[in-house]
């Protein structure tokens, strides 16, 4: 796949301000969220923000951690925000597929029986972002079945 020129916004802010940012991805999202104790994923937004997680789908990803004050977090996007600054350097991004670990899988012991698409086993999309050529995030974008 090409490689073609990608946002990366730093924010900070609540969790108000966490789904306002996360509408920007459009309305075919999935998420994951963590804490201490468990992970979950789901389709679209969280209702619980956790500790930290991710909101993702074809327009990019959000991604957050708790801090003292609030969230702090990564907004990757193909196009740029309005009214956000983006980070410096030159950003680009790579769509590949991956597949994705069989969950029925007897060495496996995940919190969760299936992916937020219903399946068992299937490929996930993402983005390999990079800044001034350097790769620094791997951007989910969606999980489909095995074909």
């Amino acid at each position: 796949m090409s490689e073609g020129r990608c946002f990366a916004y730093s924010l900070h802010g609540s969790q108000a301000e966490l789904a306002s940012w996360a509408r920007l991805l459009g309305a075919d999202v999935l998420h994951w969220v963590a804490d201490s104790t468990r992970l979950l994923m789901g389709a679209g937004v969280p209702s619980d923000w956790r500790e930290q997680g991710a909101v993702f789908g074809p327009g990019g990803e959000l991604r957050w951690w708790r801090d003292d004050q609030g969230y702090r977090a990564v907004l990757l996007l193909a196009g740029p925000a309005e009214g956000l600054s983006p980070l410096s350097g030159q950003w680009t991004a790579e769509e590949r597929e991956f597949e994705l670990q069989d969950l029925a899988d007897k060495r496996l012991r995940p919190l969760f029986e299936t992916y937020p698409n219903g399946s068992k086993e299937g490929r996930a999309r993402a983005c390999i972002y990079r800044r001034d050529g350097v790769p620094v995030f791997v951007s989910p974008r969606g999980l489909q079945g095995r074909e």
